[in-house]
């Protein structure tokens, strides 16, 4: 029945996306500056700001440990770099 969820999952993300697209288009140009003018200001606030520095740092974290898992991981860990030599996939 896995099937019928990713059906399902994709069907309703066309119909979110066409009614978002529908109501987008209606609601005009004007409504689109003003809701651009308020993420404008969102954006300027000290409060988004320091909240975006703590998602940037835990991401760069997160990707700077990911990282060193996949190194540590490989074969031969991170130390030796990958021989291409007789590589069938680098014709």
């Amino acid at each position: 029945m896995a099937y019928n969820r990713d059906v399902n999952f994709k069907t309703g993300l066309l119909v979110g996306l066409a009614v978002g697209y529908y109501y987008g288009a209606k609601a005009g140009r004007e409504r689109y500056h003003q809701i651009d003018h308020y993420l404008a200001q969102l954006r300027s606030s000290d409060a988004y700001r320091d909240l975006r520095g703590r998602v940037d740092d835990l991401v760069d974290d997160t990707v700077s440990k990911a990282r060193h898992a996949v190194g540590d991981a490989a074969p031969g860990g991170s130390a030796r770099p990958y021989d291409f030599t007789g590589d069938p996939t680098l014709n």
